[in-house]
């Protein structure tokens, strides 16, 4: 029997992510500004109000690029791990075999995981959901650990596909 499962996960916004909002937005409204002021009334008014018009739409797109989900597609025992940024870009950020994971636990921030050759961070943010790290040797990236915030159905249905040994613990 076929397994297909699909899980978007939503960023929450932290403190960082609200400082640079107001800080591209306060930039560009003042870029804006003072390209407009500077033409005005000049043979380059149009250019002005052009480039004001760009400046103002790059704000817009850089404030808007920090709305993040992630989206956890499990198939068949294979994991695909994607970035959507502002639901207009994806971005794969690793596609993983449960068969060949070493570790799969609740992530704790006391214990260390250190000596992987790359961290692809993908989990909610939210304190009030669980996040679980997955390590596993991938043929590309090399040792990779997985932070990621599953549901509980796609907890189940990882465990079905870990190696024998971890199903045990």
């Amino acid at each position: 029997m076929d397994v297909f499962k699909e899980q978007n996960v939503i960023k929450l916004q932290d403190g960082r992510d609200t400082r640079k909002k107001i800080l591209f937005g306060v930039t560009s409204i003042m870029v804006a500004a003072s390209i407009f002021l500077l033409t005005f009334g000049t043979v380059f008014m149009m250019v002005g109000i052009l480039l004001a018009g760009a400046t103002l739409y790059g704000g817009y797109y850089l404030v808007t690029g920090l709305y993040v989900e992630y989206e956890y597609i499990l198939t068949n025992g294979e994991v695909d791990f994607d970035k959507i940024t502002a639901q207009r870009s994806r971005k794969r950020l690793a596609t993983i075999r449960l068969s060949e994971a070493t570790e799969f636990e609740v992530f704790d921030p006391d214990n260390d995981i250190d000596g992987a050759d790359t961290y692809v961070y993908a989990t909610a943010n939210d304190p009030e959901q669980t996040d679980y790290v997955l390590r596993v040797k991938h043929k590309s990236l090399g040792d990779t650990v997985i932070y990621f915030t599953p549901s509980e159905e796609m907890i189940g249905l990882i465990k079905q596909f870990l190696p024998r040994t971890m199903r045990v613990k």
